[in-house]
């Protein structure tokens, strides 16, 4: 009969069976150098290609107002036309669209139909029936309630009509120009269209309005009629008195384009031989100007532009970048290197800021977008998901990246290298999620402290200085809320477990541990002792002391089910292994892993804590039961043969620190309190005796930790098991005293 297999061996063949191919990914060559060439090649994609110039004058992004032209001095070959800068092209259009002269055409018939108006009107009243000329000009509501006014209202409104008349048309007609829109509306002045060869400009005092007419026609009938009467009278008074100048939108258009098109788009002519710049000189907006028109007219004339040399130079820049960040990870993190999925994800990054440094040069803004890449809440992710070190590294190659693309941009590239640094830095212990935000001040630190000493060396403006702040407090506040929703992302889809999540299960008051604490007593407290020993035995060696610590308090879960088989929970009752044979106690033994794993899946463990359940044993041989089968087999009738692998646990071996210091914590702790050792010589002997043994039975192979790095984790178990099992004095009772 075939034996059967364990949970973990069959979760082990379920995975090898099923994701065969995703371990070939993960570990292939192939696809980790594929990897590499395309972030290479994508990356050099990016960077900008244009001619290089022995003078020095092509690179544009070189020249930025300010700082000091260290390059030969460059003469014009040719004369060429300095050519203004495209945002204050757009400016100037603007101007002209929100500012430009509205155009009107003259109503010359104005007064006269004025005039026609008033007298149809004046008949309209003296027959009491509106004239239908004098109906069309006004609206329907004016009309009804002109209508309601009282007869002798109306008589008394045609004797001040014919006494006002010619006032009220003098003061429309004569003394200003009155127009059909609202003056207020206007910048400064307007445009008469007299014919196509005369224009007159009038300005805003010249003018008047319809509120300007109601405002006269009140004065004049206030003092004859009440305010609802005045109102409705003055309605029909401003109906039927035209404007003498009417608005015109099509010649307004006509105009506005004939003005845009004469922006100027050069800011003058540079002569051939003319000096653009001398070496030494500290270069201004103009010369700046200058040497970006120079480089492009060259470009132009020579037709060098683009080449597959140029192309080749700016894929060596990348690899060159590229390069450093390799180098790291095969010598310093082997561990990343081997992983395709986290090479990828770096090399991923590495592109997201590259293409983000891309941006802020191809988006055309008056803001300074430079200051916007994402390089902080890259490097916060980088060192929440990795390492600090690894996220200084790579903060370093994203500088320089972006530096690059943007043309050995150094101000822009120093400015991402501190901030990114300082928001590693500022997440490195982190312990919970709100603990980002508290990076906001690192980063705004970084940004500051670059952008006010080069600011200060180049002279800049403060008001240009101000403006990068600005972007960059902005970048400041966003790269949290970015890294915040990116590490959520990552977390759940790809279910990566980051020591912000570990810190969600670092507490005792997670339902397993409740549990056990109920139905394990001896157990609970076996692990909270390992948590303590384990946690100050990773931060002793640079381990990660919050991963020891979680993986410890889960370690021993599948003993919940069993609890009075573990000796630490047989208080006051008889040992049930005294009636088993050696080989079920050890088969009851060893099944507390295959329980563990499955108590781990139920309640959705992530797998870097799930790990710490079959690897605290590795492949030990249950010694106890073992040496206990070999001695019943030689004292029995007949020779039984012992198999050494019934007696194994399952396995794997440790494969990182963190779990090979629980290993040895729990032997540790469980052999000192059977030893009943309370001083430092026995507790040192006991660790030696424990860390050998598993050294020569290969528990360490697949294990990174080193012997130094073992001898660290004694000494801190020896400190703290001393501490725990420290003698107290007996207090003496107080004798009672005769009276």
């Amino acid at each position: 009969m075939a034996k059967q297999k364990t949970l973990f061996e069959q979760l082990k063949n379920t995975e090898a069976q099923e994701q065969t191919p995703e371990i070939s990914l993960r570990n292939s060559h192939i696809v980790k150098y594929s990897i590499l060439c395309i972030s290479i090649i994508l990356g050099g994609l990016l960077f900008p290609h244009h001619q290089n110039f022995q003078d020095g004058s092509s690179d544009i992004k070189k020249v930025s107002d300010g700082i000091l032209w260290m390059n030969e001095t460059v003469k014009a070959e040719y004369p060429f036309a300095i050519n203004k800068p495209l945002q204050e092209i757009k400016a100037d259009i603007q101007f002209i669209k929100e500012h430009s002269s509205p155009v009107f055409v003259d109503n010359k018939v104005s007064r006269q139909k004025a005039d026609s108006n008033l007298i149809l009107l004046e008949e309209s009243l003296l027959k009491s029936n509106i004239n239908q000329v004098i109906k069309a000009s006004i609206s329907a509501d004016i009309y009804q309630k002109f209508q309601n006014i009282d007869p002798n209202t109306k008589e008394k409104f045609l004797q001040v009509l014919a006494l006002y008349k010619s006032d009220i048309l003098d003061s429309v007609y004569s003394v200003k120009s009155y127009v059909n829109i609202q003056i207020d509306s206007l910048w400064q002045s307007i445009i008469i269209k007299k014919n196509s060869l005369q224009d007159i400009e009038l300005q805003r005092y010249e003018l008047i309005d319809s509120l300007s007419v109601k405002r006269m026609l009140i004065r004049v009938l206030n003092n004859q009629f009440d305010e609802q009467t005045s109102f409705i009278l003055v309605k029909m008074l401003i109906s039927v008195l035209p404007a003498k100048f009417m608005y015109s939108e099509s010649l307004t258009n006509e105009l506005s384009n004939v003005k845009i098109a004469a922006v100027p788009k050069t800011l003058g002519i540079v002569k051939a031989g003319d000096i653009i710049i001398n070496k030494g000189e500290r270069i201004d907006r103009m010369a700046m100007l200058k040497m970006q028109s120079y480089t492009s007219y060259r470009s132009i004339i020579e037709g060098k532009d683009y080449s597959w040399i140029v192309f080749l130079g700016g894929m060596g820049h990348s690899f060159m970048i590229f390069s450093m960040l390799i180098l790291y990870l095969y010598f310093i993190r082997p561990n990343i290197f081997k992983d395709n999925y986290k090479v990828f994800g770096l090399c991923g990054i590495m592109l997201l800021a590259s293409l983000s440094g891309w941006f802020s040069i191809i988006i055309n803004s008056n803001y300074p977008l430079e200051y916007a890449v994402i390089v902080p809440a890259l490097s916060m992710l980088i060192a929440i998901l990795f390492d600090s070190r690894t996220a200084f590294y790579s903060t370093v190659v994203m500088s320089l990246l972006i530096a690059g693309i943007r043309g050995s941009d150094y101000s822009v590239g120093l400015a991402m290298m501190m901030s990114g640094m300082l928001a590693a830095y500022s997440v490195r212990d982190i312990k919970s999620r709100t603990q980002i935000f508290q990076s906001i001040l690192f980063v705004m630190l970084g940004f500051a402290l670059t952008i006010i000493s080069i600011s200060a060396e180049r002279t800049l403006d403060i008001s240009e200085t101000l403006l990068q702040l600005g972007v960059a407090g902005v970048n400041s506040v966003f790269s949290p809320l970015l890294t915040f929703g990116i590490l959520y992302i990552i977390e759940r889809v790809f279910n990566i477990t980051t020591d912000l999540r570990l810190k969600e299960y670092d507490n005792v008051e997670h339902p397993l541990l409740l549990e056990m604490s109920e139905k394990s007593p001896g157990t609970y407290q076996h692990t909270l002792t390992i948590a303590r020993l384990s946690e100050s035995a990773a931060i002793a060696i640079g381990a990660n002391g919050l991963l020891a610590k979680v993986g410890a308090y889960f370690h021993d879960i599948g003993k919940i089910p069993k609890a009075e088989y573990y000796v630490e929970n047989q208080i006051n009752i008889d040992n049930k292994h005294d009636k088993l044979s050696p080989k079920k106690s050890a088969s009851i033994i060893r099944d507390h892993v295959q329980d563990g794993i499955e108590l781990a899946i139920e309640y959705k463990l992530p797998q870097r804590i799930i790990d710490f359940i079959p690897m605290h044993h590795g492949t030990m041989l249950i010694k106890h039961f073992y040496a206990k089968a070999i001695e019943f087999s030689n004292i029995g009738e007949g020779s039984t043969i012992v198999k050494m692998e019934d007696y194994r646990y399952i396995g794997p071996k440790p494969v990182t620190k963190e779990t090979a210091i629980v290993m040895l914590a729990d032997a540790a702790e469980a052999i000192a309190r059977a030893a009943n050792a309370d001083n430092r010589e026995d507790i040192v002997e006991i660790l030696d005796s424990i860390v050998k043994d598993r050294f020569l039975d290969g528990q360490f192979d697949e294990c990174p930790i080193t012997m130094a790095e073992i001898q660290e984790v004694k000494e801190s178990f020896a400190k703290n098991l001393l501490g725990m099992r420290h003698h107290r004095v007996m207090y003496k009772e107080i004798p009672i005293q005769e009276s």
